[in-house]
């Protein structure tokens, strides 16, 4: 039988043959710096992995020359499995990962540079949140006022920045020193003097237990390739191609990454007969991305690395991609239509040979139970009549509170759902627990993890046994394992204490050593940590029902291991660690190739890269989407346009579009105007089911026409829809990632060594962990009807109110859109002086767009602007 190549050799007709011109000039081109401007839909994986099938048979290029970065262990599966179908078996060994996996096996390498041993531990936001907890409460620190997790956000924002701790010490309290004990922070003048010190202590406490946060995977990864020229040379030489995906999702420190990487800055000249990258100068850079996709800037993510790429990159080219292979024609219109109020954009127009399609369907309900109702009936008819599947149908939203209604519903319908950004399984208490016991196996240095399985499973060691020991560590500057070694050394502890802190330690020796012997199967340390700690027998003796589904995870934790183990020839403890650690919010989605049987809701931000027949784009009122804060400002609504530009061309074939006119917020409810993203979509792609709810046809005397004039009243919802079959919604999940091993100590031991495992494995990122929740059921207090009759009530509004928010349709303060001009000067009763830079008549809801200067550019409604032309 003859042995399938390692390297399958593609001639040029094969990989560009049955691509368009735009996407063949892409795969083909030749040159240093290259820019695919991929509209939504156009195909850009094919082109990626062509490109790089086409460098390595048309360039000459070596498989481990390449490295190709995704933004998720998702899409960097696909992207292997792709190559492996169009290369051969090599695409399994090549760099093709996400920025954290990339920079974990660089960390692993060469780490020790920078101080980190290899079995260095990765924190998740919990674990980074629960050691910011640790360091507020010793400083004294109000942690209502100034949350952990916003502390967390601001220190995030500095490394994404690379804006380093100790020049934020030296900024704002040069006095401190990381590691100060029964340090104080009594008073501060100015907010950023706590940001500064809590980070300085944050990192120290991080390198004490050997560890890094998410994002110190990129920032310690330049550290490294900036101060260490050698290791950088090193790098530099051995990746000649880098392609990045997703590149508008870039934030400052993975830009400056990309450079470093690719030497870009190193002023190395290319040899003069290099015909590509050659072996010296800087790589070549392919970047694929969309600046109208662009919408993680709350993440940290700059547009300016992908609007700017022509002038960072010397002689770049850009290619656009704009046909689209997923969405109708209609689709298509309507996502151009509202993008192109996008300013300082650069104009891409997408197009289809699938024809004009279906029209899109809009409603506008009376509330968002209505609303919902509406949504549900209409899965129900596409299921029941069209014979569309519950899988080819997502419900998507702006924010995570709309869907309680949009829940209530399909469970009252009986229909199948799952939700989309629930507890995810690695953020599970007893996942937490079981996870922490094998990182403290793994790192024992890691204090926060150790601190955590102290007293879990209750083993009589609560604060005091704890403080004991933490005091002892604080006084030789050590770390809490090294106490816990120790603790024989430590005066005046209590006989019961002593006993109950020996009993930990020798537990941890027991299974640190089954964890050495073990080292290469995980799932066998798994079975062991689950019995041997304890946390497995507590629940099973439990008679709460919950705690049956905490055993169900726990026995899915052991199916992982078994899984990674099978799929990885080299597999660790370490490595399956790192699996756990780099799972991204999106590798939780349904996988699009697989039938889950159930309708599929999420929000706008999580549906980016996903694509379905039928999609129903709800809650497109001003306030919801877009959201309120985007109102006043010009940056952050061309965002919220972005995502509705995200959102429209998610829909393959039909596409719904909803609105409430009143939605209840805190409590209260406030009436909603239509969104402004309806009225940039042409009205001739609409057809309108419901143009106006209830009062908005009263308001309008019954008909008398406005911009959403005409009336449908087939809202008649009885009991509700009677189609589909009784099911709670459940929570999907998936996994996967890559990572290494070692160790800073071990237990049985207080000496420290070194295992030093490799990484690279390639785990699981497309396995979905099973079916979460199914008991799950949010808005029992719900002031809609459940199930009841609905229909719309025609009432006289009530004249006050103190309800009623800002776009409220009583207030006026008289104020007339004819009256003002582009460049007139106005003054307003919070931000001050200002000049009016745009105006846009809607009669009653006229707006107006004013540049305060220092406060930025504001976009508001002229009835309640408090605002006086000068």
């Amino acid at each position: 039988m003859e042995q399938e190549p390692e390297l399958i050799a593609r001639t040029a007709d094969e990989l560009v043959g049955d691509l368009n011109k735009q996407q063949s000039e892409a795969v083909q081109y030749r040159g240093a710096a290259l820019l695919i401007g991929a509209g939504a839909g156009s195909g850009k994986t094919r082109v990626l992995t062509r490109r790089i099938a086409w460098i390595l048979s048309q360039f000459g290029a070596w498989p481990s020359q390449i490295l190709a970065i995704t933004f998720t262990n998702k899409a960097a599966a696909e992207m292997r499995e792709r190559l492996t179908a169009l290369i051969g078996p090599v695409a399994q060994r090549m760099w093709v990962s996400t920025f954290h996996s990339a920079c974990v096996r660089i960390l692993r390498r060469d780490g020790k540079a920078l101080g980190l041993k290899s079995g260095f531990s990765i924190y998740d936001s919990a674990d980074s949140e629960r050691l910011v907890k640790i360091i507020a409460t010793e400083f004294n620190v109000d942690v209502k006022r100034y949350t952990p997790r916003s502390i967390l956000g601001r220190i995030s924002d500095y490394k994404n920045q690379l804006i380093g701790w100790r020049a934020q010490l030296a900024a704002y309290a040069p006095d401190f020193k990381p590691g100060s004990r029964n340090y104080r922070i009594s008073k501060f003048d100015n907010v950023e003097e706590l940001y500064a010190i809590i980070y300085a202590e944050y990192e120290h406490r991080l390198a004490m237990a050997n560890a890094v946060d998410f994002d110190d995977l990129i920032v310690r990864t330049v550290e490294l390739l900036r101060d260490h020229p050698d290791v950088a040379d090193y790098y530099r030489h051995k990746f000649r191609y880098i392609l990045v995906d997703e590149y508008q999702d870039t934030n400052h420190a993975q830009y400056v990454l990309i450079r470093e990487l690719a030497g870009v800055d190193a002023g190395e000249t290319p040899a003069p007969t290099a015909t590509a990258a050659g072996r010296q100068g800087p790589a070549w850079v392919t970047v694929v991305g969309d600046s109208d996709q662009s919408i993680y800037a709350f993440r940290g993510a700059d547009i300016r690395n992908i609007q700017d790429f022509e002038e960072d990159f010397p002689n770049a080219k850009t290619i656009l991609l704009e046909q689209n292979y997923r969405s109708t024609q209609t689709i298509l219109d309507a996502a151009n239509a509202v993008i192109s109020h996008n300013e300082g954009r650069k104009p891409k127009k997408l197009w289809t040979a699938v024809g004009k399609g279906e029209p899109i369907v809009g409603y506008a309900a009376d509330n968002a139970q209505q609303e919902a109702v509406w949504v549900a009936s209409e899965i129900a008819r596409l299921h029941a009549e069209d014979g569309v599947a519950y899988s080819d149908m997502a419900i998507m939203y702006r924010a995570n509170a709309q869907s309680r209604s949009l829940e209530e519903a399909l469970i009252n319908a009986g229909l199948p759902y799952q939700l989309i950004g629930g507890t995810k399984f690695y953020e599970r208490k007893e996942i937490k627990d079981a996870l922490a016991y094998l990182q403290a196996i793994l790192n024992p240095a890691d204090d926060v993890n150790l601190r955590r399985i102290l007293n879990v499973p209750k083993r009589g060691l609560g604060a005091r046994a704890e403080s004991i020991v933490l005091e002892y560590a604080r006084e030789r500057g050590t770390s809490f394992f090294d106490a816990l070694m120790h603790m024989e050394q430590i005066e005046d502890m209590p006989t019961r204490t002593a006993k109950g802190l020996k009993a930990f330690r020798d537990l941890m020796a027991s299974m640190s050593a089954f964890a050495r012997a073990n080292i290469n199967k995980p799932s066998d340390i798994v079975a062991e940590v689950l019995a041997k700690s304890g946390l497995l027998e507590e629940l099973q003796k439990s008679v709460d029902p919950q705690d049956q589904s905490r055993v169900e995870n726990l026995s899915q934790l052991q199916s992982t291991a078994a899984e990674y183990e099978q799929n990885t020839p080299d597999a660790t403890l370490g490595g399956f660690l790192e699996t756990t650690a780099l799972v991204a919010d999106s590798d939780q989605l349904p996988n699009g190739n697989e039938d889950s049987g159930k309708v599929t809701m999420m929000t706008l931000h999580t549906a980016k890269g996903l694509e379905y027949p039928v999609v129903f784009l709800t809650g497109l009122e001003q306030g919801t989407f877009p959201h309120s804060r985007s109102l006043e400002d010009t940056a952050e609504l061309s965002e919220e346009r972005r995502l509705a530009y995200v959102g429209i061309t998610r829909a393959k074939r039909r596409l719904y579009i909803t609105r409430a006119a009143v939605r209840a917020q805190w409590g209260q409810a406030n009436e909603m105007l239509p969104s402004q993203f309806l009225e940039e979509i042409p009205d001739e792609l609409i057809d309108w089911k419901r143009r106006e709810t209830g009062s908005e046809r009263m308001r309008t005397g019954w008909g008398d026409g406005d911009e959403f004039g005409g009336w449908d009243d087939e809202d008649d919802f009885s009991s509700g829809p009677t189609f589909g079959t009784a099911s709670y919604g459940s929570y999907g999940s998936s996994h996967g990632s890559a990572y290494g091993s070692g160790s800073t100590g071990h237990w049985g031991s207080a000496a420290h060594r070194s295992n030093g495992s490799r990484s690279g494995s390639t785990y699981g990122s497309g396995r979905s962990s099973g079916t979460y929740g199914s008991s799950s059921r949010y808005g029992s207090h719900s002031s809609g009807t459940r199930g009841g009759r609905i229909s719309t009530r025609h009432v006289t509004p009530k004249s006050g109110g103190t309800s009623m928010p800002v776009s409220s349709l009583q207030k006026d303060n008289g104020l007339n859109i004819g009256d003002f001009s582009i460049g007139d000067y106005v003054t307003h009763d919070q931000y001050g002086l200002g000049k009016v830079v745009d105006l846009q008549d809607k009669g009653r809801n006229s707006v107006i767009t004013i540049d305060f200067g220092s406060d930025g550019v504001k976009r508001l409604m002229l009835r309640v602007a408090p605002i006086e032309k000068l």
